[in-house]
């Protein structure tokens, strides 16, 4: 393995902990609220600037920042359920996704008039290199894996040990019963909005530490989560986890050989191969059903 090689595996690990991230809270409204929300681009791209203004205006300590940008997309995600998708969910889940897209176009057109189209860098101290032998990587990059790592495994711990976690899941599995056995399926509802958009916001700050912020971010970003969501099969959050890796190394592998603005291409010939070869999404358990 040359060197080159092992610095593109570095950075496919580095896109991928970011749409594992990004994709899992996708997953979640998709499993509980049997929707595909658009929305969560743009949710995403909120992140972003939220993290890029409290670092470069209010000076913040870059962790407090992504705390805080965490928080306010998950209250905002849970503040949209309430008043734009829950009036529409008895219309089903075709009425909710044209609603995420009108809901996705919206928010790009307020962040564009707030924030503005410019494209900005996180002024942070994470952009000096470490080398490591035939590699070197930045300090952000290595605290992105760090982080996504921790991410996934608190959200593991939280999913399989907290009475909430087991409630999620089951109404993921099937929310009629789960209702019927006494449940609070709206109070596991907004829990699920507030994780799933807080993600969401937590990945664009990630994306703003090694890259640039922009008002077109959204758009871009929700293909490849959307593409790493049917990889992994939309009714496994394990395996959405393991497609957003696998996509990141493909990704940034195939610069190798072809230029890397052909790489939402690479996500999408990954995606059709994948479904080609296991049509309900390579680590599902059972087969997709959709609504």
């Amino acid at each position: 393995m040359t060197p080159a090689d092992m610095q593109n595996i570095i950075f496919g690990l580095v896109t991928g902990s970011i749409l594992a991230i990004a994709t899992v809270g996708f997953s979640m409204i998709r499993q509980t609220e049997g929707f595909i929300n658009i929305a969560h681009g743009q949710l995403l791209t909120l992140g972003a600037f939220l993290g890029y203004f409290f670092v470069a205006t209010l000076e913040m300590n870059v962790f407090l920042a992504g705390l805080a940008s965490m928080l306010l997309v998950g209250l905002f995600g849970v503040l949209l359920s309430i008043v734009v998708f829950r009036p529409v969910a008895k219309s089903g889940p075709l009425a909710q996704l044209f609603t995420s897209i009108g809901l996705a176009y919206l928010l790009f057109g307020l962040i564009r008039v707030v924030f503005g189209a410019n494209v900005t860098f996180f002024p942070t101290g994470f952009g000096g290199r470490l080398d490591l032998g035939p590699v070197n990587v930045t300090v952000g990059e290595i605290l992105i894996i760090v982080v996504a790592a921790t991410v996934v495994g608190l959200l593991a711990l939280f999913l399989t040990q907290t009475r909430l976690g087991t409630w999620i899941r089951a109404t993921a599995s099937n929310p009629e019963l789960a209702r019927l056995r006494g449940i609070p399926v709206n109070r596991v509802s907004y829990a699920v909005w507030f994780v799933a958009s807080a993600l969401a916001g937590l990945a664009g700050v990630m994306v703003g530490l090694i890259g640039n912020v922009h008002s077109e971010l959204g758009w871009t970003q929700i293909l490849i989560i959307l593409a790493a969501a049917v990889l992994g099969g939309l009714g496994s959050i394990y395996g959405v986890l393991a497609a957003g890796l696998l996509l990141g190394l493909a990704m940034d592998l195939s610069a190798l050989i072809i230029p890397t603005s052909y790489r939402t291409v690479v996500a999408f010939g990954v995606l059709i191969l994948g479904l080609l070869l296991r049509p309900q999404g390579l680590f599902a358990a059972k087969g997709r059903r959709e609504a």
